[in-house]
C-alpha cells in the first residue's frame, strides 16, 4: 500500500508542479487574465501531460493488483481452518483452489476496470478551474487580496490533492480512491474465497475477528461465533443471536464494510475451535472503555485511535500542501503549512501519551516533503 500511495502522490505532485507553474504565470487574478490563461491551458498539453502520469501510474498498479489478488486467493485456500480437512480430500482440494483462483481472477478484473476509469472520471482541468474561479470570487468582493487568493489557490490544490470526480457527484482523492479500490478488492477475495471454501467443507457458521480497541458497534460480537442464518441476519441490520444463545439487537453497518476491519472466517460447530475465550473478549472491551482521560474529559481507546487517524490525514495534506508551496517559490507558504504540522504533530504526541497508545509517525510520511524553519530572522 506504501507503494501504491507513493506512487499516486507523485502524479499529484507532478500535477500540483504544472497549476504551480500556471500560477506563476497567471499574475494578477482578474475575470480578463483567468479567461486568458484557462483558455490556453484547454488548448495546451498541461493536463495532457498529467493525464499521461496518471495512466502510468494506473498502469502499473494493475500490475500488482493481479498479483496481490493471486496471493490473497493462495492465503484462503492454505488458511489453517482449513488445512486438515482440504489435505484429506487432495480431489477436492484442487477444486476448492480452482474456484477460488477463478473468483480471484474476476475480482481482480473488476479492480483493474475500476483503477483504468480513474483516469477516465477525474477531471484535471476542472479541480483547477474551480480552485481559480473561487478565488477569483473572493478578489472581485473585496474579501481578499491577491496574493493571499493565490497562496489560497495552491494550499487548497495541495491540500486536497488531484480529485477523482463520479458520475454521481462524488468526490475522493485519487490516492485515496486507488488505495479503497485494492483495498475493496483484497477484503471480497478473503471474505468470499473463505465462504467458497467453508461451504464445500460443509462449516455451518460464522467467528468474527476481534481486535483491540473495537468501534462501539461491533465490539459485542467480535470474538463470538454465529450460524450463518443468523450471520445474514446480522448483516442485515436484523436482530440475531449468537451459538450460545446470546441475543444482539441489528446494526447499520454490515461487519467487513464501511471501514470495518472485521472478517467473519468460515467455522465448524462440530470441529473447529474458537481464537478467543470470553475472558479474552471481556479483557478487550474493558481496557478499550475504562480508556484514558484527555483535556479532562474520559475517552475510549477506540476513540483515541479514530483521533490519531485524523491526525495523520491532515499532517500528510499539509505536507501535500507545503510542497506545492515549495514547487510555486512561495517560502511564507510553506512556513505556514510548517506551523500547523508543528501543532498536529505536538498533539499527535501528547494524544498517544494520553492513551498509552505508540505513535505510528511513518503514517505521517509524505514523499519529497522537507522540512522548513519557522523561526523569524532578526
Amino acid at each position: 500500500m506504501k507503494q501504491l500511495r507513493a506512487r499516486f502522490s507523485r502524479v499529484m505532485r507532478f500535477f500540483i508542479h504544472k497549476v504551480a507553474d500556471q500560477i506563476q504565470e497567471l499574475g494578477e487574478l482578474n475575470p480578463s487574465s483567468v479567461h486568458t490563461l484557462l483558455t490556453a491551458m484547454d488548448n495546451g498539453t498541461t493536463f495532457l501531460e498529467v493525464a499521461t502520469q496518471l495512466q502510468q501510474a494506473t498502469g502499473q498498479t494493475m500490475q500488482d493488483v493481479v498479483q496481490l489478488c493471486k496471493e490473497t486467493a493462495e492465503d484462503v485456500t492454505t488458511d489453517p481452518r482449513f488445512k486438515e480437512a482440504l489435505e484429506e480430500n487432495p480431489e477436492r482440494k484442487k477444486q476448492v483452489e480452482a474456484r477460488v483462483m477463478q473468483y480471484a481472477q474476476s475480482v481482480a478484473a473488476q479492480a483493474a476496470e475500476g483503477l483504468e476509469n480513474l483516469s477516465n472520471t477525474t477531471a484535471i482541468s476542472q479541480q483547477y478551474k474551480e480552485a481559480v474561479s473561487d478565488a477569483v470570487i473572493a478578489v472581485s468582493s473585496g474579501l481578499t487580496s491577491y496574493s493571499e487568493a493565490t497562496r489560497e489557490i495552491i494550499h487548497n490544490l495541495g491540500y486536497n490533492g488531484m480529485k477523482v470526480y463520479y458520475a454521481s457527484g462524488y468526490r475522493r482523492r485519487l490516492d485515496s480512491s486507488a488505495r479503497q479500490n485494492v483495498l475493496d478488492a483484497v477484503w471480497q477475495i478473503n471474505q468470499h474465497g473463505n465462504e467458497i471454501v467453508s461451504q464445500e467443507l460443509g462449516f455451518d457458521a460464522v467467528e468474527i475477528s476481534a481486535h483491540a480497541n473495537s468501534a462501539p458497534d461491533h465490539e459485542p460480537v467480535q470474538g463470538r461465533v454465529f450460524l450463518r442464518e443468523e450471520f445474514e441476519k446480522m448483516q442485515s441490520g436484523a436482530s440475531f443471536q449468537d451459538v450460545d444463545g446470546r441475543h444482539y439487537e441489528g446494526f447499520d453497518r454490515p461487519i467487513g464494510q464501511w471501514n470495518c476491519m472485521h472478517f467473519a472466517a468460515g467455522f465448524s460447530t462440530k470441529i473447529s475451535k474458537r481464537k478467543y475465550t470470553e475472558d479474552e473478549l471481556q479483557e478487550m472491551a474493558k481496557k478499550n472503555h475504562d480508556g484514558f482521560t484527555y483535556n479532562d474529559k474520559q475517552k475510549t481507546l477506540y476513540w483515541a485511535t479514530q483521533k490519531m487517524r485524523e491526525i495523520e490525514t491532515k499532517v500528510r495534506r499539509e505536507k501535500d500542501a507545503a510542497n506545492a508551496f515549495r514547487e510555486a517559490g512561495d517560502m511564507e507558504g510553506r512556513k505556514a503549512c510548517q506551523r500547523r504540522i508543528n501543532a498536529l504533530v505536538a498533539q499527535y504526541a501528547d494524544l498517544c501519551k494520553a492513551a498509552g497508545l505508540p505513535q505510528h509517525k511513518d503514517r505521517m510520511t509524505v514523499e519529497g516533503f522537507r522540512m522548513v524553519s519557522t523561526k523569524t530572522k532578526s
